[in-house]
């Protein structure tokens, strides 16, 4: 199934994968970012947001901006109910500044598109 074609409708958050991104900087150092999953869902379901595959599988990888933590975040998605639109979050981080060029540069895209419609 194509990524575009995806529904993403739902996120879960086990108590595993909500421990792992809520310590990384128990594990990672000072200098990363401990990530609530409302935030990373919140990314998720940014209307801006760019999905593509994750590297193995169904997995998905997202790019989205929170309004909560007022960052843009890369959230890593399984399939839970790929038809229903329900996956499982498996982590999440601060996007490096390649993705964060990528989500303005489709956010601008989108915008402009949207200017583009007149109604005569």
């Amino acid at each position: 199934m194509p990524v575009s074609s995806l529904r993403i409708e739902a996120i879960e958050w086990t108590d595993e994968r909500v421990d792992h991104i809520r310590t990384r900087t128990k594990r990672l150092g000072l200098a990363d970012v401990d990530i609530d999953p409302e935030w990373a869902t919140e990314a998720v379901m940014d209307i801006y947001r760019l999905a593509g595959p994750a590297g193995s599988g169904d997995s998905l990888q997202v790019i989205g901006y929170s309004r909560s933590c007022g960052m843009i975040l890369k959230v890593w998605l399984f399939p839970k109910d790929i038809e229903e639109g329900e996956w499982y979050g498996a982590s999440a981080c601060v996007a490096n500044k390649t993705n964060q060029r990528q989500y303005e540069n489709r956010k601008e895209e989108r915008n402009d598109k949207r200017s583009v419609h007149r109604f005569d």
